[in-house]
């Protein structure tokens, strides 16, 4: 399997043991041997721990590209801040992956910059209320920067002069939800961030879900669909 050739190379590269590479994956040695045997398929967390690891792409670790940056796309940039006094360097990795891979998958080819602030309850709750007069917390909000319609791409003209990058909006996370929705529907909560984060992406690029019908109906086909390039299952 192309993913276990190109484990065992980029280890190689590094001039790591598989003891070491375990250890720097906060994985079990025996679990680590596994993801190199011929034939083993990682589950979605290992792959974004050892895509971030090794500075490479899922995309590239998963067999779908030569290119290793495939999903750093066309030069998107994603600026993260948190609120929170807990670690969140495994879902900062995941969304610097799932970010631009979203954005690639709908095709566009500008380069973006998304501001993400990983938040609680309470602090999404208040964004919330003083943003947009809701007085209570959500899982995820999104401010689009670009008036776009569905399908839309941002073009030369939306760039910032100053960093050539198309601001394309800000992402709200909560992190409450995504660990108790992610327990809730059985798939844990870095599958639920990713969902989320694309969700979001698909609203900064105007998608919306505000009635029961065909939009909604739109969106939920995109998110699925880009969930499934990146190998983002249920299970």
């Amino acid at each position: 399997m192309i993913f276990n050739e190109r484990l065992r190379a980029l280890r190689k590269e590094r001039g790591w043991t598989q003891p070491q590479t375990a250890e720097k994956l906060s994985i079990a040695y025996r679990n680590y041997q596994r993801l190199e045997a011929d034939g083993n398929t990682p589950n979605f967390a290992n792959l974004v721990q050892i895509a971030d690891l090794f500075g490479v792409s899922m995309d590239y670790l998963a067999g779908r590209t030569d290119n290793w940056e495939v999903n750093r796309g066309a030069g998107h940039r994603v600026l993260l801040s948190s609120e929170l006094e807990e670690e969140t360097t495994e879902i900062e990795a995941l969304l610097r992956q799932v970010i631009p891979a979203a954005l690639a998958a709908e095709g566009v080819d500008m380069p973006c910059e998304v501001d993400v602030l990983l938040t609680d309850g309470a602090g999404i709750h208040a964004i919330n209320l003083a943003q947009r007069g809701v007085d209570a917390p959500t899982d995820v909000l999104s401010f689009p920067m670009l008036e776009l319609a569905p399908g839309d791409k941002p073009s030369p003209a939306d760039a910032d002069p100053g960093t050539g990058l198309v601001p394309l909006g800000d992402m709200v996370l909560n992190l409450d939800r995504v660990k108790s929705q992610g327990e809730e529907y059985g798939h844990g909560p870095k599958r639920e961030a990713a969902y989320l984060a694309v969700h979001s992406v698909l609203h900064l690029l105007g998608y919306d879900h505000m009635d029961e019908g065909p939009m909604k109906a739109q969106m939920r086909t995109r998110e699925e669909a880009i969930l499934a390039q990146l190998g983002i299952t249920r299970g």
